[in-house]
């Protein structure tokens, strides 16, 4: 009696043991590969690492064939490896019509963006865009380039606290490209007009790094969409607010800063890189807003 007892117990282990084996355990996820970038010999990789615990790094990643012997980390982490494509505009934060791949939402929203530039004849970078957060989204910018086998942050921004902005846009040809870099500050302020600067920045072969001077200048000129000058910021502000859904995401701007002896304090516009992009706005906004007036100018120098 106690040996059948015996066997029956070691049969009911030997069950309970051959239950838990084939019970599936979870794995450590693997990384996911986002987009591949090819320069030369080498691929670039954007990816997201595994995740440890609510965090999965955004990496960008220097392969040779199937080896990865170098890698960058992004400045803000996903929340998980689901990503979805969303197209970048400049409110975004990034060129027109770019793919940037999104995870999380509210408070775990990222999305980021890659593009790859020839910024001189023997140096390919990549240019990479995070926009993240609920409400007041954020911005990061950097820029890497591969040499002698390594990664390196040639050019790197994050935007400040309060309500700040910014965006790169690709100038040049496909043999050279250069980036304006804009940024600005929604001041809060009713009565003070909000201020939207722009540099250009050149790569410097002999150091490897990026060199930002002032925009505009008469080699390479800012283009102002006007959407309409008003006697008042506050005028200027009203206007955009009656008209949030077309007239959002511009700008109250100083009009004397572009204007000698303007008829009006605040223009409502956007200063654009190429009168392309500029005249793109501008058709968008008219058709948002029919009968809006908008025009584009090329700015060289303040009044």
């Amino acid at each position: 009696m106690a040996g059948a007892r015996r066997r029956s117990l070691a049969s009911l282990l030997s069950l309970l043991t051959i239950g838990l084996t084939v019970i599936p355990v979870p794995a450590a996820s693997a990384s996911r590969v986002l987009q591949s970038f090819h320069t030369g010999r080498f691929v670039l990789d954007l990816a997201i690492a595994e995740c440890h615990s609510s965090e999965c790094p955004i990496e960008v990643r220097l392969r040779a064939t199937s080896r990865v012997i170098d890698r960058v980390t992004l400045p803000v982490a996903a929340s998980s490896q689901r990503a979805t494509a969303e197209t970048t505009d400049t409110l975004w934060g990034a060129d027109a019509r770019h793919r940037a791949w999104a995870t999380g939402e509210d408070n775990d929203y990222v999305s980021t963006a890659a593009h790859l530039l020839r910024l001189a004849p023997q140096a390919t970078a990549l240019l990479v865009s995070q926009r993240y957060g609920f409400e007041h989204t954020k911005r990061n910018h950097l820029m890497i380039l591969p040499r002698a086998g390594k990664l390196h942050i040639i050019w790197k921004t994050e935007e400040g606290s309060g309500p700040t902005w910014s965006a790169t846009q690709i100038i040049g040809g496909p043999d050279r490209q250069q980036i304006v870099f804009f940024h600005g500050f929604f001041d809060p302020d009713e009565d003070t007009a909000e201020r939207l600067d722009a540099v250009r920045l050149d790569f410097d072969a002999a150091s490897a790094r990026l060199h930002e001077s002032a925009l505009p200048n008469r080699a390479t000129p800012l283009y102002l969409l006007n959407l309409g000058i008003h006697e008042t910021v506050a005028q200027g502000r009203e206007a955009r607010s009656t008209n949030a859904n077309c007239l959002a995401p511009f700008w109250i701007l100083d009009a004397g800063r572009f204007r000698a002896g303007a008829g009006g304090r605040a223009i409502v516009g956007s200063l654009y890189a190429t009168r392309a992009s500029a005249e793109a706005a501008a058709r968008a906004a008219k058709s948002c807003l029919p009968g809006a007036s908008a025009s584009v100018e090329t700015w060289t120098s303040a009044p």
